[in-house]
């Protein structure tokens, strides 16, 4: 009964911080994968997200999905922790939920927050394998082989977790071909999507670019940033700590690997790939040590009060929602045109083909919104501003 209560607890704790989330609308990021456009990652969860694309509510429905997966995730650290105090269990699992990255991320559309999590299900895995390596079966191992291939196939960052896997194999008593099988074979596969779609692999390089006109010192900044969030500066110490007293070097490895990766190409919600590491390096912590869950959680919820406002999320809609609507209330049809840079938020919240803009296009168009100037616009006739809009937008006066 205590279980169940806590997880209705848990489930209104979701449901805010996926309100919290759609509060600012989609981001560019989100509508990829909300639109089902192939890249950067591979197709799996992207595609099982395109089956709602007519659900009316197609973007909560997915940011209550996430956010739940996230949050209810901390049942599988309670797993992960059961040698434990009941206290100290509660305490590991409150870090979950406290943790800035799982705050921030976590009623967002994005493929980070599963990856984390396939990360904290290896872990769980990894933890009980060295528990009792003995009651893994030929099932055991195939399931988590098929776990491996599904995150290879959710999105490409699941390879740093690569450590893992392999530590979480080591261990069993299989004959080496078979571990190298389960371990190397989901490789290549997932890589098949990357080689047959040619706007992936040019996201690989737009990827490994994106920090290139940063100094050396700038980047360190940036990834200690994200380590701060990843583990609320708290958690990381002490999960830290507890791989280095425990000596985890899998983990170390692929705690390397995720610094690494946020090093060449950071973004702010990859800091929550830190957390499920540095999470069960607490676990690993509190096996030695232990001091009042007040004593633990009371830092880690101020320092990540702290970081959630100094990378708060958005709470703004951007423009594209309004301007998209108050084009569609004008009852025409035809293409919208976009001068300027535009993400995929402007395609996601169109009911209509959204180009970008070029004069010959203009016969077909319904609708023209400068996020650049558009002075050429003034110049034609049959087309008016619409007001109180957050930029230009320029619709046609009568049907053609």
């Amino acid at each position: 009964m205590r279980k169940l209560m806590y997880a209705i607890l848990f489930e209104l704790y979701a449901l805010l911080l996926a309100w919290v989330q759609a509060i600012g609308g989609v981001r560019t990021d989100e509508a990829k994968y909300l639109l089902n456009i192939p890249y950067p990652h591979p197709p799996l969860a992207r595609s099982l997200i395109a089956l709602t694309s007519r659900f009316p509510y197609q973007e909560l429905l997915w940011r209550v999905i996430f956010a739940t997966l996230v949050v209810q995730a901390a049942w599988i650290v309670w797993w992960m922790a059961r040698e434990l105090s009941r206290d100290q269990r509660v305490t590991t699992m409150a870090a979950w939920l406290l943790c800035a990255a799982v705050v921030l991320q976590a009623g967002s559309v994005m493929m980070a927050p599963l990856t984390a999590l396939e990360g904290l299900l290896f872990l769980a895995l990894l933890f009980e394998a060295r528990r009792n390596p003995e009651n893994w079966g030929p099932w055991q191992a195939f399931g988590a082989g098929l776990l491996w291939l599904v995150s290879l196939l959710t999105a490409y960052q699941a390879v740093l977790y690569f450590p893992i896997v392999v530590a979480l194999f080591l261990p069993l008593r299989f004959p080496w071909w078979q571990k190298a099988l389960y371990v190397l074979a989901p490789l290549p596969l997932a890589l098949l999507f990357g080689i047959a779609e040619p706007a992936i692999l040019a996201s690989f390089v737009n990827a490994g670019a994106l920090n290139t006109s940063l100094t050396p010192m700038d980047k360190a900044l940036s990834l200690f940033q994200a380590w701060c969030v990843g583990g609320s500066i708290l958690i990381g110490i002490v999960g830290i700590v507890g791989m280095a007293l425990d000596r985890q070097w899998a983990m170390f490895l692929s705690l390397a690997l995720v610094a690494a990766f946020l090093y060449v190409s950071f973004r702010m919600y990859y800091a929550i790939l830190f957390t499920p590491l540095l999470v069960a390096g607490m676990v690993l912590f509190l096996r030695r040590a232990w001091s009042s869950p007040v004593s633990v959680l009371g830092p880690v919820a101020l320092i990540t009060v702290l970081c959630v406002g100094l990378f708060p999320p958005s709470l703004k809609p951007g423009a594209s929602r309004a301007v998209m609507q108050s084009i569609a209330l004008q009852g025409k049809t035809g293409t919208v045109l976009i001068a300027g840079s535009f993400g995929h938020d402007w395609q996601y919240e169109s009911s209509f083909p959204v180009l970008r803009f070029h004069p010959s296009l203009l016969t077909n168009a319904q609708a023209v919104v400068c996020l650049d100037q558009c002075d050429d616009m003034k110049k034609r006739d049959g087309w008016v501003t619409l007001p109180n809009l957050p930029t230009e937008v320029w619709v046609r006066e009568n049907d053609q």
